[in-house]
């Protein structure tokens, strides 16, 4: 089986090769890809396109356990705010529940080096008093099939948040919604 597979969308149904990792997949609407894993499913358009004679697709971020609940979303924004002084990571992973961790890190004030956490479903990281944005960085670093956010501003009252999703190297922005309960 090959890492990437190739797929059409008629209407009748699909038709191609499944991917090992990930599909990218040609409907009415544009260039998708897809991706599974046993802790989120997405489907995200990386190219607009119409194509007469296809079926449509649309985008679509599931997390296969549910939304995070809310409160974790509150102590993971309290936690990087306590330190706001240097960049910090967090993860949000899923075994048996959703868990808040904090793994071994390096933190400075322009970047922060962690180690990795199984069964991460959301990395966190922050920017301490600059703004939320995606770095080079992140971009290059952020090549798996995760949810990401960033936060920033750290030092106002409410501060910025960014979130999307990776699908080996494909973004798509979401809404805190999206992935955290209300």
């Amino acid at each position: 089986m090959q890492p990437a597979g190739y797929r059409v969308n008629f209407p009748d149904g699909f038709s191609g090769q499944r991917g090992l990792f990930y599909d990218y997949i040609l409907a009415s609407s544009g260039l998708f890809v897809r991706s599974e894993s046993p802790l989120l499913r997405a489907t995200i358009r990386i190219a607009e396109a119409e194509v007469r004679g296809l079926a449509p697709l649309e985008e679509k971020v599931d997390l296969v356990h549910g939304k995070i609940p809310a409160w974790m979303g509150r102590l993971a924004l309290n936690t990087l705010a306590s330190a706001r002084d240097r960049e910090m990571y967090l993860a949000i992973t899923f075994q048996n529940g959703y868990h808040l961790r904090f793994p071994t890190q390096e933190r400075h004030t322009a970047s922060v080096r962690f180690d990795r956490v199984p069964n991460t479903v959301v990395d966190i990281h922050s920017h301490g008093l600059m703004g939320a944005f995606f770095s080079e960085t992140d971009n290059i670093d952020e090549q798996g099939m995760s949810l990401y956010v960033v936060v920033g501003k750290l030092d106002e009252e409410l501060p910025e948040a960014l979130l999307r999703v990776g699908v080996y190297g494909y973004f798509k922005e979401l809404v805190w919604e999206d992935v955290f309960e209300l």
